[in-house]
Protein backbone atom coordinates (compact mmCIF):
# COMPACT_ATOMS: atom_id res chain seq x y z
CA UNK A 1 0.00 0.00 0.00
CA UNK A 2 1.29 3.40 -0.34
CA UNK A 3 1.76 5.51 2.07
CA UNK A 4 2.28 9.48 2.13
CA UNK A 5 4.76 9.99 5.12
CA UNK A 6 6.16 12.75 3.32
CA UNK A 7 3.54 15.39 4.97
CA UNK A 8 5.41 14.15 8.72
CA UNK A 9 9.23 14.63 7.83
CA UNK A 10 8.80 18.51 6.00
CA UNK A 11 5.74 19.18 8.26
CA UNK A 12 9.06 18.83 11.01
CA UNK A 13 11.13 20.63 8.47
CA UNK A 14 8.46 23.70 8.54
CA UNK A 15 8.45 23.67 12.31
CA UNK A 16 12.06 24.07 12.42
CA UNK A 17 11.74 27.47 10.02
CA UNK A 18 10.12 28.61 13.00
CA UNK A 19 13.63 28.53 15.01
CA UNK A 20 15.42 30.27 12.24
CA UNK A 21 -16.62 18.92 -14.89
CA UNK A 22 -15.44 16.70 -16.93
CA UNK A 23 -14.07 17.01 -20.27
CA UNK A 24 -17.03 19.12 -22.18
CA UNK A 25 -16.52 21.35 -20.07
CA UNK A 26 -16.26 24.62 -21.78
CA UNK A 27 -13.17 26.51 -20.64
CA UNK A 28 -13.39 30.35 -20.57
CA UNK A 29 -11.04 33.16 -20.61
CA UNK A 30 -10.18 34.82 -17.37
CA UNK A 31 -12.54 37.13 -15.80
CA UNK A 32 -9.98 39.64 -14.43
CA UNK A 33 -12.12 41.88 -12.28
CA UNK A 34 -8.59 41.90 -9.67
CA UNK A 35 -6.99 44.38 -9.77
CA UNK A 36 -3.09 43.72 -10.10
CA UNK A 37 -0.81 42.36 -7.66
CA UNK A 38 0.72 45.17 -5.81
CA UNK A 39 2.71 45.98 -2.86
CA UNK A 40 1.56 49.49 -1.44
CA UNK A 41 -0.61 50.74 0.29
CA UNK A 42 0.52 48.06 2.93
CA UNK A 43 -1.25 47.98 6.26
CA UNK A 44 0.25 46.70 9.81
CA UNK A 45 -1.90 44.13 11.17
CA UNK A 46 -1.81 43.45 15.17
CA UNK A 47 -3.79 40.35 16.20
CA UNK A 48 -4.45 38.19 19.39
CA UNK A 49 -4.23 34.56 19.16
CA UNK A 50 -7.20 32.61 20.34
CA UNK A 51 -5.43 29.33 21.48
CA UNK A 52 -1.39 29.58 23.10
CA UNK A 53 0.47 31.55 24.40
CA UNK A 54 2.50 34.79 23.28
CA UNK A 55 3.95 37.58 23.52
CA UNK A 56 2.56 41.08 22.66
CA UNK A 57 2.18 42.36 20.35
CA UNK A 58 1.21 40.01 17.28
CA UNK A 59 1.56 42.46 14.66
CA UNK A 60 2.81 41.85 11.15
CA UNK A 61 2.42 44.35 7.97
CA UNK A 62 0.42 42.99 5.29
CA UNK A 63 1.02 44.03 1.35
CA UNK A 64 -2.28 45.16 -0.40
CA UNK A 65 -2.31 42.36 -2.30
CA UNK A 66 -2.62 40.36 0.87
CA UNK A 67 -5.00 42.47 2.49
CA UNK A 68 -7.43 42.03 -0.77
CA UNK A 69 -7.02 38.07 -0.99
CA UNK A 70 -7.78 37.82 2.91
CA UNK A 71 -10.80 39.51 2.44
CA UNK A 72 -12.03 37.07 -0.26
CA UNK A 73 -10.68 34.09 1.45
CA UNK A 74 -12.79 35.33 4.49
CA UNK A 75 -15.86 35.58 2.37
CA UNK A 76 -15.43 31.76 1.15
CA UNK A 77 -14.96 30.67 4.47
CA UNK A 78 -18.30 32.60 5.64
CA UNK A 79 -20.34 32.04 3.02
CA UNK A 80 -19.50 27.87 1.69
CA UNK A 81 -22.26 26.02 1.76
CA UNK A 82 -21.08 22.27 -0.15
CA UNK A 83 -22.96 21.72 -3.10
CA UNK A 84 -22.97 17.89 -1.74
CA UNK A 85 -23.73 17.48 1.97
CA UNK A 86 -20.89 15.28 2.98
CA UNK A 87 -22.53 11.99 3.67
CA UNK A 88 -22.94 11.11 7.47
CA UNK A 89 -22.10 7.40 8.01
CA UNK A 90 -18.41 6.77 6.18
CA UNK A 91 -16.32 7.91 9.09
CA UNK A 92 -14.93 5.12 11.19
CA UNK A 93 -12.85 6.46 14.08
CA UNK A 94 -10.58 4.63 16.14
CA UNK A 95 -9.55 6.92 19.23
CA UNK A 96 -6.67 5.57 21.75
CA UNK A 97 -8.23 6.34 25.22
CA UNK A 98 -5.04 8.73 26.32
CA UNK A 99 -5.93 10.86 23.21
CA UNK A 100 -10.09 10.90 23.70
CA UNK A 101 -10.07 13.81 25.94
CA UNK A 102 -7.20 16.00 24.28
CA UNK A 103 -8.31 19.53 23.92
CA UNK A 104 -6.11 19.34 20.22
CA UNK A 105 -8.19 16.64 19.15
CA UNK A 106 -11.26 18.05 20.00
CA UNK A 107 -10.71 21.55 18.09
CA UNK A 108 -8.95 19.49 15.41
CA UNK A 109 -12.60 17.63 14.66
CA UNK A 110 -14.31 20.50 14.45
CA UNK A 111 -11.99 21.94 11.70
CA UNK A 112 -12.07 18.21 10.21
CA UNK A 113 -16.14 18.19 10.13
CA UNK A 114 -16.09 21.85 8.46
CA UNK A 115 -13.58 20.73 5.80
CA UNK A 116 -15.02 17.81 4.62
CA UNK A 117 -18.01 20.78 3.41
CA UNK A 118 -15.27 22.45 1.43
CA UNK A 119 -14.02 19.57 -1.01
CA UNK A 120 -17.39 17.16 -0.45
CA UNK A 121 -18.31 15.34 -3.89
CA UNK A 122 -21.86 13.17 -4.20
CA UNK A 123 -21.43 9.64 -2.67
CA UNK A 124 -21.30 6.75 -5.12
CA UNK A 125 -20.83 3.33 -5.54
CA UNK A 126 -16.55 3.56 -5.42
CA UNK A 127 -17.17 5.58 -2.07
CA UNK A 128 -15.65 3.64 0.49
CA UNK A 129 -15.83 4.62 4.25
CA UNK A 130 -12.18 6.31 6.09
CA UNK A 131 -11.09 5.07 9.24
CA UNK A 132 -8.90 7.64 11.15
CA UNK A 133 -6.85 6.55 13.96
CA UNK A 134 -5.27 8.82 16.54
CA UNK A 135 -3.31 8.08 19.45
CA UNK A 136 -0.49 8.71 21.45
CA UNK A 137 1.39 5.18 21.40
CA UNK A 138 3.25 3.99 18.50
CA UNK A 139 1.60 0.59 19.69
CA UNK A 140 -2.28 1.41 19.19
CA UNK A 141 -1.78 3.31 16.15
CA UNK A 142 0.18 0.13 14.49
CA UNK A 143 -2.05 -2.34 15.90
CA UNK A 144 -5.42 -0.04 14.70
CA UNK A 145 -3.91 -0.36 11.24
CA UNK A 146 -2.93 -3.85 11.22
CA UNK A 147 -6.90 -5.24 11.78
CA UNK A 148 -7.81 -2.99 8.84
CA UNK A 149 -4.97 -5.25 7.00
CA UNK A 150 -3.40 -2.17 6.08
CA UNK A 151 0.66 -3.03 5.25
CA UNK A 152 2.29 0.98 4.81
CA UNK A 153 6.11 0.93 4.51
CA UNK A 154 7.39 2.78 7.56
CA UNK A 155 11.32 2.34 6.33
CA UNK A 156 12.02 5.82 5.81
CA UNK A 157 10.96 7.08 9.23
CA UNK A 158 12.17 3.92 10.90
CA UNK A 159 8.68 1.98 11.54
CA UNK A 160 7.02 5.29 12.93
CA UNK A 161 4.34 6.85 12.87
CA UNK A 162 5.52 10.86 13.70
CA UNK A 163 2.49 13.12 12.83
CA UNK A 164 0.29 12.92 10.49
CA UNK A 165 0.08 10.62 7.16
CA UNK A 166 -2.68 9.38 4.66
CA UNK A 167 -1.78 5.50 4.09
CA UNK A 168 -3.62 2.36 2.08
CA UNK A 169 -4.73 4.22 -0.75
CA UNK A 170 -5.94 7.42 0.94
CA UNK A 171 -8.76 5.11 3.31
CA UNK A 172 -7.03 5.66 6.27
CA UNK A 173 -5.84 8.84 8.25
CA UNK A 174 -3.56 8.48 10.97
CA UNK A 175 -2.62 11.20 13.67
CA UNK A 176 0.28 10.57 16.27
CA UNK A 177 -0.58 13.31 19.06
CA UNK A 178 2.46 12.45 20.90
CA UNK A 179 3.90 13.65 17.65
CA UNK A 180 2.57 16.95 17.08
CA UNK A 181 2.61 17.49 20.64
CA UNK A 182 6.86 17.04 21.12
CA UNK A 183 8.67 16.47 18.39
CA UNK A 184 10.67 19.60 17.61
CA UNK A 185 13.54 18.38 15.19
CA UNK A 186 14.18 15.66 12.19
CA UNK A 187 15.74 12.84 13.79
CA UNK A 188 14.58 13.13 17.21
CA UNK A 189 13.05 9.71 18.22
CA UNK A 190 9.62 8.90 19.94
CA UNK A 191 10.11 7.78 23.04
CA UNK A 192 7.95 5.92 25.70
CA UNK A 193 8.55 8.69 28.03
CA UNK A 194 6.84 11.26 25.23
CA UNK A 195 3.87 9.04 24.40
CA UNK A 196 2.94 9.00 28.52
CA UNK A 197 3.90 12.23 29.33
CA UNK A 198 0.49 14.78 29.73
CA UNK A 199 -0.50 16.62 26.92
CA UNK A 200 0.55 20.57 27.89
CA UNK A 201 -1.88 23.01 27.86
CA UNK A 202 -2.55 25.54 25.50
CA UNK A 203 -1.58 28.08 27.89
CA UNK A 204 2.29 27.12 27.75
CA UNK A 205 2.32 26.23 24.04
CA UNK A 206 3.16 28.62 21.67
CA UNK A 207 0.22 29.66 19.75
CA UNK A 208 1.82 28.50 16.36
CA UNK A 209 2.60 25.45 17.23
CA UNK A 210 -1.31 25.17 18.63
CA UNK A 211 -2.42 26.57 15.40
CA UNK A 212 -0.50 23.63 13.43
CA UNK A 213 -1.53 20.61 15.74
CA UNK A 214 -5.44 21.40 15.54
CA UNK A 215 -4.70 21.79 12.04
CA UNK A 216 -2.96 18.61 11.03
CA UNK A 217 -6.73 16.35 10.98
CA UNK A 218 -7.69 18.97 8.20
CA UNK A 219 -4.99 19.45 6.59
CA UNK A 220 -4.86 15.42 6.36
CA UNK A 221 -8.87 15.07 5.26
CA UNK A 222 -8.08 17.27 2.47
CA UNK A 223 -5.47 14.84 0.93
CA UNK A 224 -8.27 12.42 0.95
CA UNK A 225 -11.17 14.41 -0.31
CA UNK A 226 -8.60 15.85 -2.92
CA UNK A 227 -8.33 11.77 -3.56
CA UNK A 228 -12.12 11.16 -4.27
CA UNK A 229 -12.26 14.26 -6.59
CA UNK A 230 -10.81 11.98 -9.10
CA UNK A 231 -11.87 8.42 -8.66
CA UNK A 232 -8.83 8.09 -6.70
CA UNK A 233 -6.53 9.03 -9.21
CA UNK A 234 -3.18 11.11 -8.82
CA UNK A 235 -1.60 12.31 -11.68
CA UNK A 236 2.36 11.92 -11.74
CA UNK A 237 2.76 15.92 -12.87
CA UNK A 238 0.60 17.22 -10.20
CA UNK A 239 2.98 19.33 -8.22
CA UNK A 240 3.37 19.11 -4.76
CA UNK A 241 3.23 22.93 -4.11
CA UNK A 242 -0.77 22.98 -5.51
CA UNK A 243 -1.38 19.37 -3.48
CA UNK A 244 0.29 20.61 -0.29
CA UNK A 245 -0.56 24.25 -0.66
CA UNK A 246 -4.46 22.92 -0.78
CA UNK A 247 -4.11 21.07 1.93
CA UNK A 248 -2.94 24.13 3.78
CA UNK A 249 -5.78 26.63 3.12
CA UNK A 250 -8.56 24.19 3.15
CA UNK A 251 -7.46 23.08 6.44
CA UNK A 252 -7.16 27.15 7.37
CA UNK A 253 -10.77 27.57 5.99
CA UNK A 254 -12.12 24.69 7.79
CA UNK A 255 -10.56 26.05 11.31
CA UNK A 256 -11.96 29.63 10.32
CA UNK A 257 -15.49 28.11 9.36
CA UNK A 258 -15.53 25.61 12.60
CA UNK A 259 -14.23 28.88 14.81
CA UNK A 260 -17.46 30.98 15.10
CA UNK A 261 -15.54 33.98 14.80
CA UNK A 262 -12.78 33.20 17.04
CA UNK A 263 -10.38 32.53 14.20
CA UNK A 264 -10.67 34.92 11.10
CA UNK A 265 -9.25 34.33 8.47
CA UNK A 266 -6.80 37.31 9.00
CA UNK A 267 -5.41 35.47 12.17
CA UNK A 268 -5.02 31.96 10.10
CA UNK A 269 -3.00 34.12 7.58
CA UNK A 270 -0.99 35.57 10.17
CA UNK A 271 -0.27 32.89 12.21
CA UNK A 272 0.53 30.33 9.58
CA UNK A 273 2.15 32.37 6.90
CA UNK A 274 3.73 34.90 8.28
CA UNK A 275 4.67 34.10 12.01
CA UNK A 276 5.02 30.11 11.83
CA UNK A 277 8.34 30.15 9.78
CA UNK A 278 11.01 32.26 8.45
CA UNK A 279 9.70 31.32 4.94
CA UNK A 280 9.69 34.63 3.22
CA UNK A 281 13.37 34.21 3.89
CA UNK A 282 14.12 30.56 3.03
CA UNK A 283 12.13 29.78 0.63
CA UNK A 284 13.57 32.23 -2.40
CA UNK A 285 13.49 30.00 -5.26
CA UNK A 286 10.94 30.26 -7.65
CA UNK A 287 7.61 27.67 -6.92
CA UNK A 288 8.17 26.20 -9.90
CA UNK A 289 10.91 24.47 -8.39
CA UNK A 290 8.69 22.90 -6.06
CA UNK A 291 6.76 20.41 -8.10
CA UNK A 292 8.49 17.26 -6.72
CA UNK A 293 8.74 16.64 -3.34
CA UNK A 294 11.59 16.20 -2.02
CA UNK A 295 13.45 16.81 1.48
CA UNK A 296 15.85 19.78 -0.12
CA UNK A 297 12.61 21.63 -0.37
CA UNK A 298 12.59 21.86 3.14
CA UNK A 299 8.47 21.80 3.87
CA UNK A 300 8.50 24.97 1.27
CA UNK A 301 5.85 23.14 -0.76
CA UNK A 302 3.99 23.56 2.20
CA UNK A 303 3.93 27.41 3.03
CA UNK A 304 4.99 28.53 -0.73
CA UNK A 305 2.18 26.38 -1.87
CA UNK A 306 -0.10 27.70 0.38
CA UNK A 307 0.67 31.18 -0.79
CA UNK A 308 0.40 30.30 -4.53
CA UNK A 309 -3.33 28.73 -3.37
CA UNK A 310 -4.36 31.43 -1.51
CA UNK A 311 -3.71 33.27 -4.93
CA UNK A 312 -5.51 30.56 -6.60
CA UNK A 313 -8.25 30.47 -4.49
CA UNK A 314 -8.66 34.07 -3.90
CA UNK A 315 -8.34 35.37 -7.56
CA UNK A 316 -8.94 32.93 -10.17
CA UNK A 317 -12.77 31.18 -9.03
CA UNK A 318 -12.29 30.36 -5.73
CA UNK A 319 -13.42 26.58 -4.39
CA UNK A 320 -15.86 25.99 -7.13
CA UNK A 321 -12.72 26.12 -9.94
CA UNK A 322 -10.52 23.68 -7.71
CA UNK A 323 -13.47 21.54 -7.94
CA UNK A 324 -14.22 21.86 -11.78
CA UNK A 325 -10.28 21.36 -12.01
CA UNK A 326 -10.47 17.71 -10.95
CA UNK A 327 -13.76 17.02 -12.21
CA UNK A 328 -11.81 17.45 -15.62
CA UNK A 329 -8.66 15.74 -14.39
CA UNK A 330 -10.63 12.63 -14.30
CA UNK A 331 -10.92 12.71 -18.06
CA UNK A 332 -8.30 14.01 -18.89
CA UNK A 333 -5.58 12.13 -16.87
CA UNK A 334 -3.02 15.10 -16.45
CA UNK A 335 -2.89 18.14 -14.55
CA UNK A 336 -0.81 20.58 -16.75
CA UNK A 337 -3.44 19.92 -19.54
CA UNK A 338 -6.74 20.29 -17.15
CA UNK A 339 -5.26 23.46 -15.26
CA UNK A 340 -5.12 25.41 -19.03
CA UNK A 341 -8.08 23.84 -19.60
CA UNK A 342 -9.82 24.99 -16.24
CA UNK A 343 -7.77 28.42 -15.82
CA UNK A 344 -6.90 29.28 -19.32
CA UNK A 345 -3.68 29.76 -17.88
CA UNK A 346 -0.46 27.30 -18.16
CA UNK A 347 0.91 26.32 -14.14
CA UNK A 348 4.11 28.22 -15.92
CA UNK A 349 2.02 31.20 -16.04
CA UNK A 350 0.23 30.85 -12.71
CA UNK A 351 3.90 29.80 -10.87
CA UNK A 352 5.11 32.79 -12.06
CA UNK A 353 1.85 35.30 -10.84
CA UNK A 354 2.35 33.30 -7.72
CA UNK A 355 6.18 34.04 -7.48
CA UNK A 356 5.25 37.84 -7.61
CA UNK A 357 2.54 37.44 -4.92
CA UNK A 358 5.45 35.35 -2.46
CA UNK A 359 7.64 38.32 -3.61
CA UNK A 360 5.23 41.22 -2.39
CA UNK A 361 4.76 39.17 1.30
CA UNK A 362 8.57 38.67 1.41
CA UNK A 363 9.21 42.69 0.81
CA UNK A 364 6.79 44.01 3.23
CA UNK A 365 8.61 41.61 6.08
CA UNK A 366 11.88 43.67 5.65
CA UNK A 367 9.99 47.01 5.47
CA UNK A 368 11.29 49.14 8.44
CA UNK A 369 14.04 47.02 9.11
Amino acid sequence: MKIITKTCIAALSVSLMTTSTSIALQGSPLQSSRKPLVVEPTKVVTIKPAYGFYNPPVRTRLSKSEVDIIRRLQKIASDWEPASPPPVNLIQWKIEPSAAKSPTIALGIEAFNAARAFLSVPVNDATKPVVLVIGRSQAFLREQVNLLECQPNLALYKGEYLMGATICNRSVIVINLTGYLFLRYIGQPITMAMEQRTEPPFSTTHYTLVDRNISGLAHEWTHVARNRLTDGFIPENEPAWFREGLAEVVSGLSRVKSSNGKLPYLHFHIIRLRKFSTWPNSCLASISTLRSNSKLTGGCEYLKGAVALELLIANYGGLSKIINLYEHMRESGDFFSSFKFVYNMTVAQFEARADTYARYISQVVHYGK
